[in-house]
């Protein structure tokens, strides 16, 4: 069945309707559940790497649907092979390269992620708000990072990450992100050399060089909560927040529900551990979803599946009055 799905699609022309099309997807199908995915996949980008400079859009767009079910039947060393080789294309098929560079796997997502121009900002966004560091440091090294994305980069990546992105001139650096980096990069003699290189005033270099003291929430961040309170603050404002990449105000909101200071949520945010984290959402009578979302939130890599379920155990450990006296700094 493999090879005569391949010498289908090597015959492929600008579909005439709907109907062409979908023929071509049952195939792919058919041969992914058939467990031979992986060598279809395989012959399928030959012909697309083949055809890289006379194919139509029409003729990319059917390969593209074509190589996107067959993927999803690949196995891992497959798809990394397939994102090597499809990730620098000038002309990639749109829907495929989405799906790699979200692959959860580094070694899949990497290529399509340093090297994929068409690439949309919200989907590097959406990459960087829930990947580890080697996702984090491949869009860190694109030739282009809008401002928006650099942010999450330098408010979620590890010490490699901060680095890689201060050392790309393609990324465009806002001051909160500058100010991000200035509080997290332990490299100070690299983050003065960096800030340098990108032409920082020198008055300016020397405020972010300071040593940084214990930041307070910034304005902006505590009026949006306060706005939010005073109408009626709930779960939903909290999960909109960290969608939205606004931790601050999602760390301000969860510190009002489970009636502890905003330093303490704060610090149970960046505790290496998840107990104490576990600890303040359970206090603020938030779902477990909700927790899965602070974690995925968190600086640094993304939790492993061991430590996901070891904040589910201490969640479900306590109720949320014991919660609520343990993180107010009560005996119980």
């Amino acid at each position: 069945m493999t090879s005569a799905a391949a010498s289908r699609l090597g015959r492929i022309r600008p579909p005439s309707g709907a109907t062409r099309l979908a023929d071509l997807v049952d195939e792919a199908e058919r041969v992914a559940a058939g467990g031979e995915a992986a060598r279809a996949l395989d012959k399928v980008a030959d012909l697309l790497l083949a055809g890289a400079g006379r194919l139509s859009g029409p003729q990319v767009s059917a390969l593209d649907e074509v190589m996107t079910v067959l993927a999803e039947g690949a196995g891992t060393d497959s798809r990394g092979r397939l994102a090597r080789r499809v990730g620098g294309l000038p002309r990639p098929p749109h829907k495929l390269v989405r799906r790699l560079a979200d692959d959860p796997e580094a070694s899949v997502a990497v290529p399509v992620l340093t090297s994929c121009a068409v690439l949309p900002d919200d989907l590097l966004l959406h990459v960087a708000r829930r990947r580890g560091p080697a996702h984090l440091a491949a869009i860190a090294r694109r030739d282009r990072v809008a401002a928006r994305v650099a942010d999450v980069l330098a408010n979620r990546g590890d010490q490699t990450v901060m680095a890689v992105l201060l050392g790309n001139p393609g990324a465009r650096l806002s001051l909160p992100a500058f100010s991000a980096l200035s509080a997290r990069m332990a490299d100070r003699h690299g983050l003065a050399a960096g800030l340098a290189a990108r032409g920082v005033l020198p008055a300016q270099r020397a405020a972010l060089l300071r040593t940084p003291g214990p930041p307070g929430p910034p304005r902006r961040a505590v009026e949006a909560v306060a706005l939010r309170i005073r109408l009626g603050l709930d779960e939903a404002d909290i999960r909109s927040w960290l969608a939205n990449g606004r931790v601050t105000e999602a760390l301000l909101g969860l510190a009002h529900l489970a009636g502890c200071p905003a330093a303490r949520a704060e610090a149970a945010h960046r505790a290496p551990g998840v107990k104490a984290l576990a600890l303040v959402v359970r206090a603020a009578d938030l779902r477990l979803a909700t927790l899965g979302a602070f974690l995925r939130a968190r600086p640094g890599p993304a939790p492993t599946p061991e430590s996901a379920g070891l904040a589910v155990a201490l969640y479900r450990a306590v109720t949320v009055a014991q919660a609520r006296e343990r993180v107010a700094g009560r005996p119980g």
